[in-house]
Formats: structure tokens, sequence, C-alpha cells
């Protein structure tokens, strides 16, 4: 009976910890603009669960639904009628739901088969997508009709499937106004019950409901890995015509050596120049050698796992850690740590390093991305502000205490490597977290009348726009002063165009006096910003006010193509050469080891290769690009590396993006493909500058 009330327990938990449970079955929709449709369930809990249909007309939405309710281990059939009339839903052939009115569609693809992740939480079910078959009609007459079959994907066991739901798939049907939809569908619903099936993970950090031909069973397979992976690495061994920081020696032209990593323009193209002083297309990777990283939470769902050692049990103990992510209270642990020290013994840091410093020289990288990087080998070391403070969501770079302590922060992180070759160039802060936002300078007008960056946000925008006049900003503003002194006092709402006006102010102040301080403090190495992801920025001024205060714009994209239309423009308006800091086409083997499927997903391993040598076949090409850096060197913990505590399945990212796996395996079929073009990378690129 005590178990028993465990197992309540612990299934109650898992509801108490959810909140956004949904799976949609089909929907093409633009929610903000009003217009097309999607199909639904919505909740946490099975015996509540709404079936919804949303349909839109370009003026507003309506939900017809119904709670059937839905029991576990049954198969439903469900057929959807969208008209410009009306809309209804049958389920198992009754009519259970209807709604008269019209429908806009919207544009894009129909897609199918989908959890979104801000809907990803686990409920007290599983939908489990069988088919699904979308028909457009136009004036009487069917136009288009596209049928999937999921039976591969259903027929994964639940405990995979829970930790991937569905199969994310577009369907190239695009509807006009006034043409109707069908949608027929089959789906089973399932429980998702983890406590009943745990554990789920096995003592190696993979799930024990898969199966494959690589997986580990035992400690002496890892033994193995050894003697099997060196007899393979010998057979490729790296090639002479490289130096050590990733240069081609074997060009036909080299520049002055400097010590140090530089840019120069040749024929067209720019290029880095190694402190050897030969042409560098930089191929690196992120987050090696990760001995002790990326960690996975287990604070009160350890019944997920077959093995976890206790916190003081060496030598496994190395494993542990405590109040990432700046959440306390939450305990991880590091699977791939143990699986390291049962392969390689008592110096197993050391040798991991070793190992994988041996495998990027053998698979033609020039060396570290961001988050990794070891001494002897380039790395692109990304700095923080420390303990400078802020006066929203960024230092008030209007303030000279401010920038004083700054400054001083900078100078602790920079100073002690200012004469290392290795250093390829620094950059400050990651992505989204470096942009100066809309929202951040609303906050700082807010404040109070001392507020060195709230004066100095006014005082441009009323000289820039009012020609000085403060009255005729106030008006503007609909505060009530005729003084400057009178506007600071005030807690004004800007229009747009004048908050934009501050902002970018805030952001050419905050950018430049970064830029600065790193080349006073260090003028032997490159600056490459803070990594910049094209679309995911207030505006494209986010690049234009950031690019000049780069001697390289380090930007992250993820998408299957390199390039794109956005990111040409810019290239070529700002004339500087890019280094892109983040990609990956990681694959998620059909779901069939238990990791997420990441929105730029392969099927496999070759199939990642292929991409990956798209990328830098595109890359080579480019005039501005000066080298890629892939994310990243080991796979993701399959119960999410990001905060949190209980008992959902996955929290945060949990995605196969490495060269090897958890078990430190490498991935051939995926690093022989980059070996093979990572070692032509030079040479197209000096070819597409001819």
């Amino acid at each position: 009976m005590k178990h028993v009330a465990i197992l309540a327990a612990l299934s109650a938990a898992t509801l108490a910890n959810a909140q956004n449970c949904r799976f949609y079955y089909a929907g093409q929709y633009d929610f903000a603009g009003k217009k097309g449709f999607y199909l639904d369930v919505e909740g946490c809990e099975l015996s509540t669960l709404r079936f919804i249909l949303g349909v839109a007309d370009g003026n507003e939405w309506r939900f017809p639904a119904v709670v059937p309710p839905f029991e576990a281990g049954r198969r439903y059939d469900a057929h959807v009628e969208v008209t410009p009339e009306n809309a209804r839903v049958f389920l198992d052939g009754k009519l259970v739901a209807e709604s008269p009115g019209g429908f806009m569609p919207a544009p894009g693809p129909v897609e199918v088969n989908i959890t979104y992740p801000w809907f990803a939480d686990i409920g007290d079910y599983l939908m489990v997508q069988e088919s699904v078959a979308v028909t457009v009609s136009r004036d009487g007459k069917e136009v288009a009709e596209i049928e999937r079959s999921f039976a591969k994907e259903a027929a994964r066991p639940i405990p995979l499937q829970i930790f991937e739901r569905g199969a994310p798939t577009q369907l190239d049907l695009k509807p006009q106004p006034g043409d109707s939809l069908t949608i027929d569908t089959t789906f089973r619903a399932e429980s998702s019950d983890l406590v009943s099936m745990s554990p789920v993970i096995d003592r190696y950090g993979q799930n024990r409901y898969a199966e494959w031909a690589e997986k580990v069973t035992a400690d002496d397979q890892l033994k193995a890995d050894i003697d099997a992976e060196d007899k393979r690495l010998a057979e490729m061994p790296p090639s002479a015509d490289y130096d050590r920081y990733g240069g081609y020696k074997a060009s036909a032209w080299k520049e002055q050596a400097t010590g140090f990593f530089r840019t120069v323009k040749r024929d067209g193209m720019w290029w880095l120049i190694t402190p050897e002083g030969n042409p560098c297309f930089y191929l690196g990777v992120s987050a090696g050698p990760a001995t002790t990283w990326e960690t996975t939470p287990v604070s009160d769902r350890e019944w997920l796992y077959e093995w976890l050692p206790g916190r003081d049990e060496g030598p496994w103990n190395a494993g542990w850690s405590s109040n990432q992510w700046g959440v306390p209270g939450i305990d991880y642990y590091c699977f791939q740590t143990a699986n390291l020290i049962r392969k390689y013994g008592a110096e197993w840091q050391q040798r991991a390093t070793e190992q994988h410093n041996r495998r990027l020289q053998t698979f033609g990288f020039s060396g570290a991305g961001k988050w990794g990087g070891v001494a002897g080998r380039v790395r692109v070391p990304v700095i923080g502000r420390g303990a400078t403070p802020n006066v929203a969501g960024h230092p008030d770079v209007f303030d000279a205490n401010v920038l004083a302590t700054f400054r001083a922060e900078l100078e602790k992180q920079i100073a002690p490597d200012r004469e290392d070759p290795f250093i390829l160039g620094w950059s400050l802060g990651n992505e989204y977290g470096e942009i100066i936002t809309r929202n951040e300078v609303h906050a700082v007008l807010q404040m109070g009348a001392d507020v060195p960056a709230k004066r100095a946000l006014i005082d441009h925008v009323v000289q820039d726009t009012y020609g000085g006049s403060a009255e005729r900003a106030a008006a503007a503003w609909k505060v009530r002063t005729t003084t400057l002194a009178g506007l600071y006092a005030t807690q004004p709402t800007l229009p747009p165009e004048d908050l934009e006006k501050a902002r970018l102010l805030y952001a050419d102040r905050y950018y430049s006096f970064i830029y600065r301080t790193v080349k006073e403090i260090d003028p032997n190495h490159l600056y490459l910003g803070f990594w910049i992801v094209p679309g995911w920025w207030e505006s494209e001024e986010d690049w234009r006010v950031s690019a000049p205060y780069c001697d390289v714009i380090g930007y992250d994209r993820y998408s299957r193509d390199y390039g794109g239309e956005l990111l040409r423009r810019l290239q070529k308006e700002t004339g500087k050469p890019t280094l892109c800091g983040e990609f990956s086409i990681p694959a998620w083997y059909g779901g069939l080891r238990g990791f997420g499927r990441y929105p730029t997903w392969a099927e496999t391993d070759a199939e990642s290769g292929g991409f990956y040598q798209g990328w830098v076949r595109g890359a080579t090409a480019d005039p501005y690009c000066v080298g890629l850096i892939w994310f990243f060197y080991r796979d993701q913990p399959l119960t999410g590396r990001g905060p949190g505590r209980g008992p959902q399945p996955v929290y945060g990212e949990h995605y196969a993006f490495g060269l090897v796996t958890g078990t430190d395996r490498v991935k051939w079929d995926l690093c022989t493909r980059m070996r093979e073009i990572n070692l032509q990378a030079a040479r197209l690129r000096l070819g597409a500058g001819k």
C-alpha cells in the first residue's frame, strides 16, 4: 500500500508541475492576424481534455470544442470540415461541435503532428497521431490532397514518444480565400505515467526502451572503444597542409606573421590570417572537451534514473553539481562524466581532453568555438560583464562610475591572455541577451531624475527630434513641463519613433564602450561582438548599430542551408567579415533514441554530415564569411540540460548536437563527412576568390 501511495503522489506531482499541455493534429494559422485554423487538444488531464477546432475569418477566432471524455488505450477517428460558411467537428462519426462563420486562410504550409515547445508540458496522457489527410476544395471541386501515415513513429514505445512527441511535418498546402478544408486524422490516447514505466534512463544516460546498434550495455564496450577508435583515427592522419592554428600552408600566397589572428581582404574575399601568416577559413566546434557538463537536473525525479551515485561517492561524485543557471536548490548529474571514468579510469579528464584534441585535428577542425577550448588550441572565449551593475537589462554606460567598474571587470578577464596567440578573438555575452530592447529603454525612462541613462536618452531625443525644445517634447510625450529638468522628473511614454531613437543611442554607446575598452586593454586580438542572431532582435538596426564596433561580426544562425537573403543583404551593406559562431543540423534518429527533434533536424548522422558539407560549400563561396563553428562537441542529456525540478521528463534542450555521444562514441557517419569537406575548405575558398 505504501508503494501505491508513493506512485499516486508522484503521478499527482506530474500534473501539479504541468501547466501548458497541448498537442496539435493540424494547423495553419496566424493567431494575432486572426487567420487560419488549428485542431488540437488542450489540458493536462485526459478526463477533462478539450478537443478544439480554432477557426478564424480575419476578424475573430471561433473555438468549437468538446470534452469527450477521452480514455487511455483507445483509438479515435476525427473528421473536420472548414468552409466559408461554417466549421464542424466529428469524432468517431458523430458531430460533436460546430460553429457558423467564415474562414480566412493563413500564409505558410499546414503543420501536422506537432507539440510546440511553449506548450510542451506532460500531463497524464500522450496523444499518438497515426495518420492525417488534408483536402482543399475550391468551387465544389477538390484541388489538392495530401495524406501522411505516421505508423513508424506511432509504433515507438511510449517512453520514447514521451521524450519527443509526434513527428512534426509540413504539408505543402496553401488554401485560398473561399476554399474549404477537410481534415481526417486517426490517433490514440495513451497514458503518460512515467513513474510506472521507470526507470527510463539507464546507468549510461540512455533510454532503456531504445534499441540501436551502437547502444552501450556494458562497461567493457566503453573500454573496447579506445583501441577501436585509435585504429580508425590512425587511418585518417591529420593533413600536413595546415599550421597549428588552422592556416593553410599550401596556399600560393602568405601574409606577414604578426603572432596573432587578423583579417585581410584578398581577391574580393575576406580571410582570417593566422599568427604564422597563413590564410585561414576557420572551422571550429563548440563546448569541448566537456568532461563535466552538460548536466541534467535530477531533483525530485530521481526515480527516472536506473542509477545515480551518492553525492559523496568517489569517483562518481565528480559528476554532481548544484545551483546552475542561477536557480538554487537543484541538483544535477553529468552522465558523460561517469562514462568517461568507466572508459578511461583514474586519468579520465586528461585522457578525454587529449582524445578531444586528437579528434578535432583528425576531422580537420581548426580549434574550438564558444563555451570551451583547451590551452594550446585555438579558442574563441566569451567574456561577461562580471560584477558590473545593470540599470535595467544592461549597465548604465552614461554613468562614469559604472564604466569604471565595467572596465575593471573586462580587464580582469582579458589581461591574463593578452599575449596568447591561440585566442582567435574576444566576444562579450551571447545573442539576444546583448540586445538593448525597447522595454528596457522604457523601464529606464520610468526611473528617477538622477539616473544618468535617463537624462542622456531624454537629452538626445529632445535635441534630435524637437530641436532642443523640452516643451515640444513634453507635448508629444503627454507630460506637463516646459524644462529639461521637468522632463527628467516625469515618467514619459515615448512614441515608437522616439523610443527607437533613444534605444539606438543607448545601443551605440554600449557597443562602442565595449569595443573601445577591449581594444585598449588588448590591441593584439580581434573583437567579434556578441553573436547577434539575424531575425532575433528588435530590428535590423541592431546589426547596423553594432557592426562598426566589431573587427569581425560574430553571429549565430540555425538553418539547414547556409546564408539567406537577409544575411547577404546586411553583409553587403556593412562590408565587414563575418564568422558564424553557432550552427547545427543534428540527427534525431526518427525518435528511436529519445532525443528531441531540433527545428533544423536531420534523420541520420550521415544526413547531418551532408547538410554540414552544404554549409561549408556555401560559406567558403561567401566573400564575407571567414569561418563556421558547429554547435557542439557532445550530445545533450536526454532528460534536458536546463533548470527544473520535479517529474517532467525534459527540462531545456535535449538534442543530439554532438560529434560524439554521451557515451563518448564518435559518430563516424557524421565526422568522416565533416573531415572530407573540412580538408577542402581552404582550397574551395581560394578557388572562389579566383
